[in-house]
């Protein structure tokens, strides 16, 4: 395939070229040969990538001779041999380097962009040289039980230098995540015409929603995020317990959370200036009483301009994944449920309903832009007490009485 010149040759340096032949020219004593085409509506050169005039003839005739069966919808027989060549691996490379977009071609959120660069891993380590165009759908179903026996194994270097291995299995949620990066990718390369469809279009999901474990499943309840936050102050944990308090109080999402800086608090105003991920809408937490009274003593113990800094490096956020294992040990050894940093913006939510906010109210201040329907069917409860508190205004009979006062008269 000819190679475009470089775009900075004008008229003046097209003047260097010593023409050889028909269409054919060199540049410099002894230099490559360029062919003179038309490519996108222009008059450019092009080069042969050879010295060898015989060669270079063979080169223009092979380019025109393609040029003529594209314009007639035809492909090219050397197209043919680099999408049978195309890797799984190299579709992942080309699909990274264009930043992971969507189907439109707009930027994805960053923390989108993160997970599909760590899906990729577990792709690489099963698909990496197979051929894009020979993938079925049964090959789903092979990654599927591959993963959910362990075959991808995860190795971490600890601090000691010593390096640790174990099965890295996804689930059958974590699963379909993995195959829809590997579709996105596939559509690329569909799109940029490596491949005349996309394999994997069409593909059944293993994940099913009944199963699925939404957030208000892992929300401590008030006693219970009081006993976790009393626990993590008596092992010591302070920061870890300010940041579970800080997280139930805003509603804010882990990763929103960990980056904030002292600057982003307003007092004055009573206002938390936020950044949303995932797109997420209102910029802006409201300071409760509750949260006032904590970040006045998160103050007292400030050691670096972020709120919630690294123990070991103060200008590095807190790590994610410890505040899940402090949660996961407190847990265990309170007997309680398990609890989640995203359990924790649940019982913001819970809180705020049963405040008497409505959905789209309660949506707004933790910035999601879905609105009302996602606090429902994700985020959304209502304990039992405030259930049976609710129950007993109920009028079962036309007395002009309600439950609750009959039974206190009675």
């Amino acid at each position: 395939m000819m190679k475009q010149i470089p775009k900075s040759a004008d008229a003046k340096e097209e003047r260097r070229f010593e023409r050889i032949g028909e269409n054919l020219y060199r540049r410099g004593s002894g230099g490559l040969i360029y062919a003179r085409v038309w490519a996108d509506g222009k008059r450019t050169f092009r080069s042969t990538e050879t010295d060898e005039p015989i060669v270079a003839r063979k080169v223009l005739k092979k380019w025109r001779d393609d040029e003529v069966l594209k314009r007639n919808g035809i492909e090219p027989k050397t197209a043919a041999l680099e999408r049978n060549r195309l890797t799984v691996g190299k579709v992942l490379d080309i699909y990274i380097a264009a930043g992971c977009p969507t189907k439109k071609m707009l930027p994805k959120s960053p923390a989108t962009v993160t997970n599909e660069l760590k899906n990729q891993n577990m792709l690489r380590a099963y698909f990496a040289e197979r051929a894009a165009v020979t993938l079925t759908l049964a090959d789903c179903d092979k990654y599927r039980d591959w993963r959910n026996a362990g075959g991808y194994v995860v190795e971490r270097t600890l601090k000691n230098g010593t390096t640790v291995s174990y099965q890295g299995k996804g689930g059958d949620r974590g699963v379909d995540l993995e195959l829809t990066t590997l579709g996105n990718a596939l559509g690329l390369a569909v799109r940029r015409g490596q491949l005349k469809n996309n394999p994997l279009a069409g593909r059944t999901r293993y994940g099913v929603a009944s199963k699925v474990r939404h957030c208000r499943e892992v929300a401590p309840t008030p006693q219970g995020l009081t006993q976790i936050e009393h626990w993590l102050r008596v092992k010591g944990e302070q920061e870890v317990a300010d940041l579970v308090c800080f997280l139930a109080f805003t509603g804010l999402r882990i990763g929103e959370a960990v980056t904030l800086e002292w600057e982003n608090v307003d007092m004055a105003a009573g206002l938390l200036h936020v950044k949303r991920e995932k797109r997420g809408i209102m910029p802006w937490v409201p300071i409760l009483t509750e949260l006032h009274g904590l970040l006045l003593e998160m103050q007292k113990r400030a050691r670096s301009y972020l709120l919630f800094p690294s123990p070991f490096e103060p200008e590095m956020a807190r790590d994610k994944a410890r505040i899940n294992r402090w949660l996961k040990s407190a847990t265990e050894g309170l007997g309680l449920p398990h609890v989640t940093p995203h359990g924790l913006r649940s019982y913001f939510v819970t809180q705020a309903r049963q405040s008497g906010l409505t959905d789209a109210e309660i949506a707004q201040l933790i910035g999601d832009k879905t609105g009302p329907a996602i606090i429902a069917t994700t985020y959304g409860d209502v304990r039992p007490d405030h259930l049976m508190k609710q129950a007993r205004r109920i009028q079962l009979r036309a007395t002009g009485q309600t439950v609750e006062t009959a039974a206190n008269a009675a």
